[in-house]
Order: structure tokens, then C-alpha cells, then sequence
């Protein structure tokens, strides 16, 4: 009687660990408030797949820029180019990278560590930058190319070697973005409205300066 009792004491035992364990699976699917899905209610789960695609296609030498090839256009069409577009992809192996003394934050400790981080390239041999935008690039910075060529950014912005290096090729990507943006193109109409706009003042203009010119001579002594 008593080993009966001991083993329906142990199926017992069994089942009862059994529906704890399934019940602690069920809790186990609970979703904290700091979810992203809470945070973020409208975002892509699966981002941080796309956006490690994103950097194993830009590691890739040959993809540093995108290009689109122009189509031919059809009859009663015009021409549509489309100009090669800088990706942000910078490979720091084309770069060259020097660490110094630094006169920003850290008190003494400029003196004895190298913090200031200088990054240079050469503009014209960098083939991570489209052709068309070199020129747009040297021309708003100039004060940044020596006479060799070199394009050189300089940071110390914190006591780091590496948030100065991460600092020094933020401001690159960001000069070669605004290069990168095409001035307006006024259409038809913008011209349009500008001239009659420009031809309403000169007509002001006149009107004002002729009510001067008789206000004058209404001043001017009688005859005799």
C-alpha cells in the first residue's frame, strides 16, 4: 500500500509540475512597456536587418556610390539624366589618420595625452566621391585644402581618440552632403512673376520721383 501511495504521489507531482511549466511559458510571451513596438508603434520590427544589409552592401569597394544609368528618351520626351549620388559610405582605409596634443577639454591631461585627431585625403584621387561634386566641395571649403590637394578636418571636441575620429568623419560626410545639393532651378513661371514684380517697382520708383520733382518745383520762386 504504501509504494501505491508513493507513486500516485509522484504521477501527481509530475502533472502538477507539467501545467506550471506551461503556465510559465505563457508569462514567458509577456511584452515589457520598453518594447519597441510600445515605443514605437509605427516603426519595422526587423530594422536592424535592413540596416545590416545596409552596411554589408556598403562595405562592398565597388558599391561606395550610387549610380543610375541614363535612360533614352522617347519621342516627344525630354533627356532625364541622373547624376551619381554619395552613399556615406567613407572607407577609412583611403584616409589618413594622425592623433596629436590637444587644447580642448581634459585640463592637464591634453598635455600628456594625443586627443586631437586630424583626418586628410586626397580630394581629387578620392573615388568614393562623385566627380560632380568635387569641384562643389573645394570651392565651399577651401580654407580646408592645402596645397597638395588635401582635404583636412581637425577635432577636439572630447578627451577620445575615437569620439574625435567619429566627430572628424561626421563632418565630411556632412560637407559632402551640402555640396551635394543642387541650387534652385527657377521655372518659367517664377521668372515670370519675378520680372513683373521687378517692373511694378520701377514704375514705383518713377511715379515717386516724378510727385518729387513737381513738389520742387511748386517751391521754386516766381518769375517776374
Amino acid at each position: 500500500m504504501f509504494r501505491k501511495c508513493t507513486i500516485s504521489l509522484r504521477h501527481q507531482l509530475t502533472h502538477v509540475l507539467k501545467e506550471q511549466c506551461c503556465v510559465s511559458m505563457q508569462v514567458a510571451s509577456f511584452k515589457s512597456h520598453l518594447s519597441i513596438d510600445k515605443i514605437y508603434p509605427n516603426s519595422n520590427p526587423d530594422f536592424l536587418r535592413k540596416s545590416e544589409s545596409l552596411t554589408h552592401s556598403l562595405r562592398r569597394p565597388q558599391s561606395h556610390s550610387q549610380s543610375i544609368e541614363p535612360t533614352e528618351p522617347k519621342k516627344g520626351q525630354k533627356e532625364s539624366r541622373t547624376k551619381e549620388t554619395f552613399s556615406g559610405y567613407i572607407p577609412i582605409e583611403a584616409l589618413e589618420i594622425s592623433a596629436s596634443r590637444s587644447s580642448g577639454p581634459g585640463g592637464q591631461g591634453v598635455n600628456t595625452a594625443n586627443s586631437k585627431i586630424e583626418v586628410r585625403f586626397h580630394l581629387e584621387s578620392a573615388t568614393w566621391i562623385p566627380e560632380w561634386i568635387k569641384p562643389r566641395l573645394s570651392e565651399q571649403e577651401q580654407g580646408r585644402i592645402t596645397k597638395d590637394g588635401f582635404f583636412v578636418v581637425r577635432s577636439d571636441l572630447t578627451r577620445k581618440q575615437m569620439l574625435n575620429q567619429a566627430d572628424c568623419m561626421n563632418k565630411i560626410r556632412n560637407m559632402i552632403y551640402s555640396a551635394s545639393v543642387l541650387p534652385h532651378q527657377p521655372t518659367k513661371e517664377e521668372v515670370k512673376i519675378h520680372e513683373e514684380r521687378l517692373a511694378k517697382a520701377k514704375t514705383g520708383i518713377l511715379r515717386e520721383k516724378k510727385a518729387r520733382s513737381l513738389i520742387k518745383q511748386s517751391r521754386s520762386a516766381p518769375e517776374m
